[in-house]
Formats: C-alpha cells, sequence, structure tokens
C-alpha cells in the first residue's frame, strides 16, 4: 500500500525568559504562518488522516493553526486523528521513526509535527535518491515550519531508512 509521510518542524517560536523550553509559545510571525501550512496541505491535497504531534506548546499550537485550515463540518466524515506524544519531544529522528512505525496501516497519511534536528534528520534518513534536488533542498536547512512530504511503498512497521521519495517540501511564510 501506498503511504504519505509528512513531517513538519513547529513554526517561529518565542524565547521568552522563565519560561521553559516545553512552554514555549510561538511567536506572531509563527501564528501567520502556521495556518498557511493548514492551507498548503489543503490546497495540495495532503490532509492527513492521523497527526502525531510533540506535547510541547509550540508543536501543539502550529498543527491547531494549520488544522484549523483542514476541511470541518458535519458532511467531512474523517477527519485527522491526533495524538499528542511526549515522546516527540526532542526527539531523535530514530525515536520519530520509532513512532511512526507504531502507525495502524489503515492511515494513509500520517502527520508527525516535532522539532529539529529530529525532524530534518528523519527526513534525510528516510530519503531515497528518486528527487536529489529535494533531498538537497532539506540538506541545505530546515527552518521553522517547513514541512517535508514523503511516499512510499510498504508497511508503517518496516519503514526503513532510503525507502521513502520526497515529493514536496515547502515552508509557507506569510
Amino acid at each position: 500500500m501506498r503511504h504519505t509521510l509528512i513531517l513538519l518542524r513547529h513554526a517561529k517560536s518565542d524565547w521568552p525568559d522563565g519560561v521553559a523550553d516545553h512552554d514555549r509559545p510561538l511567536t506572531d510571525r509563527g501564528r501567520r504562518d502556521a495556518p498557511r501550512t493548514g492551507a498548503w496541505l489543503v490546497a495540495n491535497g495532503r490532509v492527513p488522516d492521523r497527526a502525531a504531534v510533540s506535547t510541547a506548546l509550540r508543536t501543539q499550537q502550529t498543527y491547531g493553526l494549520a488544522a484549523e485550515a483542514f476541511p470541518s463540518g458535519p458532511e467531512v466524515l474523517n477527519k485527522p486523528e491526533v495524538l499528542n506524544k511526549d515522546e516527540l519531544y526532542a526527539a531523535s529522528a530514530g525515536e520519530m521513526l520509532e513512532v511512526v512505525r507504531e502507525t495502524p496501516e489503515s492511515v494513509g497519511t500520517l502527520m508527525v509535527v516535532s522539532h529539529n534536528p529530529g525532524t530534518q534528520y528523519l527526513a534525510l534518513a528516510l530519503a531515497d535518491e528518486t528527487n536529489p534536488e529535494l533531498v538537497a533542498k532539506v540538506h541545505a536547512g530546515y527552518p521553522t515550519n517547513t514541512l517535508t512530504v514523503l511516499e512510499f511503498d510498504g508497511t508503517w512497521a518496516t519503514l526503513d531508512p532510503a525507502a521513502a521519495s520526497i515529493v514536496a517540501v515547502e515552508s509557507p511564510r506569510g
């Protein structure tokens, strides 16, 4: 079965004095950019079936603002399932991959909202050489509010390095 994995680094966050890293909020720019990510996902037919989101405030806010753009209302039968995952906070690429591998096969598109450097490293680790220009783009830098869309054939549980093709890399900005 063909699956899609969307890796999203949280939008721009603030560094207020006396606030723990886990509790850092988005800046005004982050609050402007995150909805653009949701709009991009909708416009490109990439609304996820499930979102695994770090429990950090900035990732929760990023996903919440992006998801406001997703179709809603009583006519929408399949709204994304959201899993708040402590293990995605400051996770390594390997730790993120373990969360991805727990995904049931019924999920066609999974979105992971987390932090760098793990998000960028996971995108690079999973990427095959189908689109070398997109791999180079991820390698060159992974600013806040950047997403990578990867596609692969196979199961979530057996997703291995170099088994997915990067099909898009975007950093929606306002």
